[in-house]
């Protein structure tokens, strides 16, 4: 449905108040497909910006002939499931739970195959009771798109941190992907949709479900650097090349760049990269694009410059 689901890259969607609504969130990645606006939709909407609003807000805005934009989606809690055939929108989100009355809500879902699944769970083991729900979707045939969405409760206090523990933003990232990760690797996952009741900022929550689309090999927003750590064999400065290289490509999106120290193990450590910088003997490097060799034994203070300009080259 729209742009969810199907052979689309799964989506992210974010709850945002109304102070961030009115205001952009500063981030070096993609701006979330969809925003969760609770009843109120902001007082200017962004071009292009898709938004849930609760179903009782839409409805109400839909009868004055009020609503904005069609980038503007009701969302139905489980019991506002009979409203859902009375409402026109080209997508519904619908948030379930295993454990939900089948009968109602799967004849719903034939229906309705506009309606898109909000996938929750309160239960200690979230990833088999977020599985169970689509595998009891799949057996009766339903095809409906399936969001995963996940409440946390992370806050910072600085003065309970101890260096040798993850950080607050640490144990949020480590707890979301581990419960995401395993539902992505089954192919079930056509979006995420991370919240946090906490201080966590909500830059990092958005970051954290791109990240872990990335991470997964579902979504590619932003550059990825591989490195290795360096050993006897490299022959130039491998941490400075590197902090050149990530702030010489920060603005990038969607490439794989391999940084490695030798010829020796260098060009099958970075053979899934899309350009290669390999260190070829004392202050030289070559670079590869994918695994082909293009351009050999150029001397280490020029070849940032050399990187750079192949993968310009390449995006014209």
């Amino acid at each position: 449905m729209e742009n969810i689901g199907g052979k689309n890259v799964p989506v992210v969607i974010a709850t945002r108040n109304a102070v961030e609504q009115s205001s952009d969130v500063v981030s070096t990645l993609p701006t979330p497909d969809y925003i969760y606006v609770n009843d109120a939709l902001p007082a200017k909407l962004k071009d292009g910006q898709k938004y849930i609003i609760d179903y009782n807000a839409y409805i109400e805005l839909a009868a004055k002939g009020e609503l904005p934009s069609e980038n503007v989606f009701p969302i139905f809690p489980t019991p506002a499931i009979p409203f859902i055939g009375i409402v026109k929108s080209k997508v519904k989100f619908l948030v379930l739970k295993y454990g939900t009355p089948s009968e109602e809500f799967l004849a719903c879902l034939k229906y309705h195959p506009e309606v898109v699944v909000v996938c929750v769970s309160s239960h200690q083991n979230k990833l088999a009771e977020q599985r169970a729900l689509v595998h009891q979707m799949m057996i009766a045939g339903v095809e409906n798109p399936v969001v995963f969405a996940q409440m946390y409760r992370f806050s910072t206090d600085e003065s309970n941190e101890n260096a040798n523990e993850p950080s607050t933003k640490e144990q949020f990232q480590l707890a979301a992907a581990a419960d995401m990760g395993a539902l992505m690797i089954d192919g079930l996952t056509d979006g995420l949709w991370l919240m946090n009741n906490g201080n966590i900022s909500q830059d990092d929550v958005e970051q954290t479900a791109f990240s872990i689309l990335q991470a997964g090999r579902l979504r590619m927003v932003k550059t990825e650097y591989i490195s290795c750590p360096g050993c006897g064999r490299t022959l130039y400065d491998l941490r400075t090349t590197i902090a050149r290289i990530k702030e010489a490509t920060k603005g990038m999106t969607g490439l794989k760049i391999g940084i490695m120290g030798c010829i020796v193990n260098g060009p099958g450590e970075m053979a899934d990269a899309d350009y290669g910088y390999v260190g070829a003997g004392p202050k030289k490097v070559s670079l590869y694009r994918k695994k082909v060799c293009v351009e050999k034994n150029i001397p280490e203070e020029d070849a940032v410059e050399h990187l750079l300009a192949l993968i310009k080259n390449d995006q014209k």
